[in-house]
């Protein structure tokens, strides 16, 4: 289950107890994306957070005499995302697209939010 997959990474880096992963998990959405498809574009605000289950992405950005300049590569376990957009909900300044059909993870900005809100609340719950 890709689920699992994320449940992985982030208990490899920080230790979650049950509750808070049911929390976390249940605010992502998997998402079946097609080999050249884009996830993001300037002038689009980015909405989400991306975890790549399977796959490949390329994060690149176009300058204004048309030269393409790879920023990121993003494989399995691995985030992506125009991180400037999606942080500041501005539009976004760069090009992500699959290089082959890929599953992802995504959070929606609104949905981090009440997460760590939630997860705030839980910590002073339990002590």
């Amino acid at each position: 289950m890709s689920q699992d997959q994320l449940i992985t990474y982030v208990k490899n880096i920080v230790p979650i107890n049950d509750i808070e992963t049911e929390l976390f998990i249940s605010c992502f959405e998997e998402v079946n994306v097609k080999k050249r498809q884009f996830i993001v574009q300037p002038n689009f605000t980015n909405r989400h957070r991306t975890f790549v289950v399977t796959g490949a992405f390329r994060t690149y950005a176009v300058t204004n005499d048309g030269q393409e300049h790879t920023l990121q590569f993003a494989i399995e376990n691995w985030w992506v995302s125009d991180f400037n957009s999606y942080i500041y909900q501005r539009p976004a300044t760069l090009f992500i697209v699959a290089l082959e059909d890929s599953t992802i993870l995504q959070i929606e900005y609104s949905k981090e939010q009440e997460l760590k809100k939630a997860t705030i609340s839980l910590k002073h719950f339990s002590e």
